[in-house]
């Protein structure tokens, strides 16, 4: 965050309805008020509910989504629409002192969708403050930052974002979107992809495209049992483990069934001797993070060096090897559905407000744990 990013404090009264702020702020938010007034029920739930934070797309952060697919897309799923609107929904009052107060934290939202979401308690997203600005990462780690925060209403309050958020996607279509498709051609070697796609509440630590030619000669040589095995040593089941949970010193069992360790050193955190180099890609079914090295299950005591700019492999032995990174040539891509501006983002004058999306197979419904939660 550029601390060009200045947050704009609304200074509103919470006397007024979800309405009375849409109507106030329609200079931004006259899109998103259209979308909501051509689809009653949504906005019916929203009006009525009670704690809850939302995250509002501007004008041009919705414009932006014309040149996607995401027509196609609402006219094809006639559940998408809410699932995208649910996902702009905190489960909570969170008020712009609560993230700048927390440098790094995960926010839970209302999509519990089963199509969009396989996280316990649904899907998040994450928050990070610094130099008095706010941004929040979605899937694709895509990063909308908070424009105007604290338009308080009866209901609770709302903050503006630049850029819609992107309902995080599977595992395997992330990485590709990534560039780490090494990871994605040994989990499809292995035959573990959709296991690893459908499993609820993962944790992925993720080589590097890199990381895995450093060990080529080494996973040439491999069975495919010992790639399994290799594999899960870099999933954790069960937890959905964001980087404020990892702490210096501790161990997480992997479904391989032996331990990772945790360190922090000099500031940088360290799975075992790998270096993580990304943190908290969120995906469908939990979160990813990207490493230097391969973890090798048989050398779990691997310790870093710091001082290194890349660690050494935890494979004894190991180079890379003829043919390029292993694993690449053999990917096959998966569809998934992802909101990703691809386009321009429009200015403030680029010309009329594009109507609100229109969904042809049928009306989203919002029920159960989805966005009543009044």
């Amino acid at each position: 965050m550029h601390p060009s990013h200045l947050l704009l404090l609304a200074g509103t009264t919470v006397a007024q309805s979800l309405q009375d702020v849409l109507t106030a702020q329609s200079a931004t938010l006259s899109t998103l008020n259209g979308w909501l007034a051509s689809e009653a029920l949504i906005f019916d739930i929203l009006n009525s509910a009670q704690g809850i934070t939302i995250l509002a797309p501007s004008n041009n952060a919705l414009a932006a989504l014309y040149s996607t697919t995401l027509p196609t897309q609402l006219a094809l799923d006639s559940n998408l629409l809410t699932a995208f609107l649910s996902y702009h929904v905190l489960d909570g009052v969170f008020f712009a002192s609560d993230f700048l107060n927390n440098p790094v934290a995960s926010a839970p939202t209302f999509l519990n969708m089963q199509a969009y979401s396989n996280v316990s308690g649904g899907q998040v997203v994450q928050s990070r403050s610094q130099n008095g600005g706010i941004t929040f990462f979605s899937g694709n780690n895509v990063q909308s930052n908070v424009q105007a925060y604290d338009f308080n209403y009866v209901g609770g309050t709302l903050h503006i974002i630049d850029t819609a958020l992107t309902i995080p996607a599977r595992i395997t279509d992330t990485l590709i979107t990534t560039g780490l498709t090494a990871c994605v051609g040994a989990l499809q070697r292995a035959g573990i992809e959709a296991a690893v796609n459908n499993a609820p509440d993962i944790t992925l630590f993720v080589p590097t495209n890199a990381a895995f030619d450093a060990i080529g000669s080494i996973l040439n040589g491999m069975t495919l049992e010992q790639l399994t095995t290799v594999l899960n040593y870099h999933v954790v089941r069960g937890q959905v483990l964001y980087s404020q949970l990892i702490k210096g010193g501790g161990t997480v069992v992997t479904a391989e069934g032996a331990a990772l360790n945790f360190r922090v050193v000099q500031g940088a955190l360290f799975v075992n001797s790998a270096r993580v180099v990304v943190t908290d890609v969120l995906v469908g079914n939990g979160v990813v993070h990207f490493i230097d090295g391969v973890l090798n299950p048989a050398n779990p005591t691997a310790t870093p060096d710091p001082s290194a700019a890349t660690q050494a492999p935890a494979f004894s032995g190991a180079n890379t090897a003829a043919g390029g990174v292993p694993f690449t040539s053999s990917i096959i891509l998966s569809t998934t559905t992802t909101l990703i501006p691809t386009g321009p983002t429009p200015t403030a004058s680029s010309g009329a407000t594009p109507p609100p999306p229109v969904v042809t197979a049928g009306r989203p419904h919002m029920y159960g744990n989805y966005l009543i939660r009044c």
